[in-house]
């Protein structure tokens, strides 16, 4: 664990998050796999649309999107790592082997009661954990987890679509966060339209990055455990 963060070389990993929140939402991150903008997708084991056969058959990388809120009862630490356990054990049994990586719904996993259980579990299995901020990003490195340089991406529909740093990613390892989806009211999520911006959007800067130069220009596209690897990612 905590690999060179990639301080001499531009990375941009494009996660997708959500899989298994709802079937129109699945099936645009599986159209985003498909057209190669994504290299990661988070995925929401403790919801019935979890079907994992698409997802593994599609060779992309699969961490767990952890959920918390509203399910375990008061914030505590025992109900933290109930979640945490319940859905680690539940992500092997439905894709046959532990995470890849670790984030979490709305940014849970960095929560005063899950961020020990979550670094505790990325030690045991060496994954990389989504750091939200500089301050999270510091306190997961002391304990030596590998977290990305920098996130971006929206978390509610009236921020930008595209992130102002996928223009000219800094050196290191930048996260770009997104949320493919058709858009369908009856999911009841209140990003439901923005999903099916943001699917609009990988796919222009993929048709741009096939005909022309990619707008993340001279960074490399790599998943996240080929970001945390000695080796360089491939573009």
């Amino acid at each position: 664990m905590a690999a060179a963060q990639g301080q001499n070389r531009r990375v941009l990993v494009i996660t997708a998050d959500d899989y298994g929140y709802w079937p129109s939402y699945n099936e645009g991150i599986l159209e985003a796999i498909r057209m190669g903008a994504v290299d990661c997708v988070s995925a929401m084991v403790e919801r019935e649309y979890c079907e994992p056969e698409p997802l593994v058959e599609s060779g992309v990388e699969i961490g767990l999107h952890i959920e918390f809120e509203g399910r375990w009862g008061p914030r505590s630490g025992a109900p933290a790592r109930t979640a945490l356990r319940v859905q680690l054990e539940r992500f092997g049994d439905v894709f046959g082997r532990w995470p890849s990586f670790l984030n979490g719904h709305k940014h849970c996993h960095a929560r005063p009661e899950l961020a020990t259980p979550v670094f505790q579990t990325a030690k045991q299995i060496d994954a990389p954990v989504r750091s939200v901020n500089p301050d999270h990003r510091q306190w997961l490195r002391e304990r030596g987890i590998d977290t990305p340089d920098l996130l971006v991406g929206r978390s509610e529909s009236r921020e930008p679509a595209e992130p102002r740093e996928l223009r000219d990613p800094p050196l290191g390892v930048t996260e770009w966060m997104v949320h493919p989806g058709y858009a369908d009211k009856a999911s009841g999520s209140s990003y439901d339209r923005a999903r099916h911006e943001d699917l609009a959007l990988l796919q222009k800067i993929m048709l741009r990055a096939r005909f022309d130069e990619p707008v993340w220009g001279a960074a490399r596209r790599g998943s996240l455990t080929e970001a945390f690897s000695q080796a360089p990612a491939e573009s």
